[in-house]
């Protein structure tokens, strides 16, 4: 770790909030790539796909690596061996697998509720700086745990509009977010010493590999390019691969770097707001459950992420 990392700078403030404005818009962008037009409204998880929730995953994978694979190829010549488990780590645990999980997610949940769960980042983030890395806890954090976790079984026994309870897509999301705060302790104390698009070139240019494998071999492109809704599924899916996945990872580990890692989990206070402002204008059903549920998850966040003694997280 780089050691002791003061407060955040305004700089590191404003990355956060942008961050925060691109990541929170990509549940939306989802929902569009998995369902085109027939994506407008509340009725629009239940509706045709234009692919699946496997397809879009990789799909995007492959665009966010393509990408940066410039940058791969300059920095080749810096790789490290010490690093390569690592970057595989953070691009396949923190990239492929949780875009994958997302995706077919919300072939059945609305966008907003994911943009709720995905709040659960820093609840992770923490319980493995704390299993793995020797990060001390307190008991206001504990208890952010409990929060944190209790609001995501509330939001697990909610039944949506046509009356169903989707918990195999809440678990997948729940598993999803785990991977993120795995990822998020690796960048933050296994690979500090990078710079961070350098970071996102490799982990990005791991996932994209076996994304565009299985982009090629489940024929993704034909059967996109058959559907009316080609033209608005493959745009969402371009500005979530180039500009949701690949700038923002960018972002995200510059804002790792120059704060800690509880800090840069934070962007999750913002992610839900935004989502839910795109879920509801594009007709969503939101209850004031769901808003309940959610409110308690955040406050567990803001037990976990408020620093210390005016300090980051120890070391």
């Amino acid at each position: 770790m780089n050691g002791d990392v003061g407060r955040p700078s305004l700089g590191t403030y404003l990355l956060l909030g942008l961050l925060a404005l691109i990541w929170g818009s990509s549940f939306i962008l989802m929902k569009f790539g998995l369902f085109g037009r027939g994506g407008v409204g509340a009725a629009a998880v239940s509706g045709e796909v234009v692919m699946s929730g496997v397809q879009l995953g990789m799909l995007r994978m492959g665009l966010a690596g393509a990408v940066l694979l410039p940058v791969a190829v300059k920095g080749w010549r810096l790789l490290e061996r010490k690093d390569v488990g690592w970057l595989l780590l953070v691009g396949l645990g923190g990239s492929a697998l949780p875009a994958l999980l997302f995706a077919n997610a919300q072939t059945e949940l609305p966008s907003a509720i994911a943009g709720m769960l995905n709040t659960l980042s820093p609840l992770f983030t923490l319980i493995f700086a704390a299993l793995l890395f020797g990060t001390r806890t307190t008991g206001r954090q504990l208890l952010g745990l409990a929060l944190g976790f209790a609001g995501a079984a509330g939001l697990m026994t909610l039944h949506e509009v046509g009356g169903e309870i989707h918990l195999g897509a809440v678990i997948q999301i729940v598993a999803a977010t785990a991977l993120y705060g795995l990822s998020i302790n690796v960048v933050r104390n296994r690979l500090g010493h990078r710079k961070p698009i350098w970071i996102a070139a490799y982990s990005l240019g791991a996932a994209a590999v076996p994304g565009w494998i299985l982009t090629v071999w489940l024929g993704t492109g034909s059967q996109l390019m058959q559907h009316p809704d080609a033209a608005l599924a493959a745009g969402s899916i371009l500005v979530l691969g180039v500009i949701g996945t690949a700038i923002a990872l960018v972002l995200f580990n510059a804002i790792i770097q120059r704060s800690t890692a509880l800090f840069a989990s934070s962007v999750t206070y913002i992610i839900p707001i935004v989502a839910m402002a795109w879920g509801l204008l594009d007709g969503e059903y939101v209850g004031f459950q769901h808003l309940v549920f959610g409110a308690v998850i955040l406050s567990g966040v803001r037990l976990i992420a408020k620093p210390l003694g005016g300090r980051g997280e120890a070391d």
